[in-house]
């Protein structure tokens, strides 16, 4: 197991080496001028020079690579050309926001999406079966844009349930701000008790989490019922219900052995598109996060930020894949292919 972990650590520590580099050579062609970003379309030609000086565009290629590697080992991702502060800095911000934001809805998808596949295997071509298929084809294809439109009209501009944009109420923030432990807001208003900032994080995250859920509520749902229906089939199956084992364990301990490792990679892997990929949502709700931040900073061109997202999204899919390997090798069948 120690040397099955090891291989995958390695290989994802490669993965993110190639990833920084071929982000770093490929921002570095694209047609723009960063120091003139910095200083603005009105500087002079001294200021100009000066910029170039200070962001290190004067060295050539490979010394500028070579430093951005030595920085990155410190912690420091360079200073945004859009905003002049430290990519670290805003990172740091904006990550624990979409974090809380993603993982939320993925625990909400991961919870409704077994069950509905479970039900749905175990009633096969009943009308739950084909009304949870259904559903799950529809919101796999609804997109995500028309999605979180169509739930602000609803929710919060017909039926006044629930606040159109942000992230918490402007007068919440001022009266009751949320102290920074973790950074993550809703889990820092509750573990310092700030009841009313927690009850206003709680109903701007309603509709966000709704519309990153859906689309993975029924991926969950239709992997988990297409598993389960080869899985109820099998040999080991039909014995532990012939020894009379109840219906529930034989679902539950033994068939979903062998579907959890699928499942949870799937899972997984859209965590982790989602991570970067949620700029659409974060710009409809006006949300904090860092879909918002590299939207703007693709449309910049600010190329520091650019590359930090990138760093920190191969990061993500990296050790995300890592759990996910680690639970599906928890089966010693998994090991033992790789092994050989």
């Amino acid at each position: 197991m120690g040397r099955f972990v090891l291989r995958r650590f390695v290989s994802g520590i490669f993965v993110v080496f190639v990833v920084i580099t071929v982000t770093f050579f490929l921002a570095r062609v694209v047609p723009s001028d960063p120091a003139l970003k910095w200083v603005g379309v009105h500087a002079t030609d001294e200021q100009r020079e000066e910029a170039n000086r200070q962001l290190g565009l004067d060295k050539p290629l490979m010394e500028q690579y070579f430093r951005y590697l030595s920085d990155l080992t410190h912690g420091n991702f360079g200073v945004s050309i859009l905003t002049h502060r430290p990519v670290a800095d805003e990172l740091r911000i904006a990550i624990p926001n979409t974090l809380e934001l993603v993982f939320s809805s993925v625990a909400v998808a991961l919870a409704v999406g077994l069950v509905l596949g479970v039900y749905s295997a175990t009633r096969e071509n009943t009308w739950f079966d084909h009304g949870a298929r259904f559903i799950s084809v529809s919101v796999i294809s609804i997109p995500g844009f028309w999605l979180a439109l169509m739930l602000q009209i609803l929710f919060s501009s017909r039926l006044r349930l629930l606040p159109l944009t942000g992230q918490i109420d402007t007068i919440i923030r001022l009266t009751s701000p949320v102290e920074r432990v973790t950074g993550l807001p809703m889990f820092d208003a509750a573990i310092t008790a700030n009841w009313a900032a927690l009850g206003s994080l709680a109903r701007h995250y309603v509709l966000p989490v709704l519309t990153l859920s859906l689309f993975n509520l029924g991926l969950t749902a239709r992997m988990t019922r297409s598993m389960l229906l080869e899985v109820l089939n099998e040999d080991y199956i039909r014995a532990s219900r012939a020894y009379g084992i109840k219906e529930r364990l034989v679902i539950w301990r033994y068939a979903m052995k062998n579907v959890a490792g699928t499942v949870v990679t799937v899972m997984a892997l859209s965590a982790g598109y989602a991570l970067v990929g949620t700029f659409v949502t974060e710009s409809v709700f006006g949300w904090p996060g860092v879909g918002s931040y590299v939207a703007a900073a693709v449309v910049s061109l600010d190329y520091p930020a650019i590359i930090g997202v990138t760093i920190f999204s191969s990061i993500a899919y990296v050790l995300l894949n890592l759990i996910a390997d680690i639970i599906v090798a928890l089966d010693p069948r998994v090991r033992l292919v790789e092994g050989g």
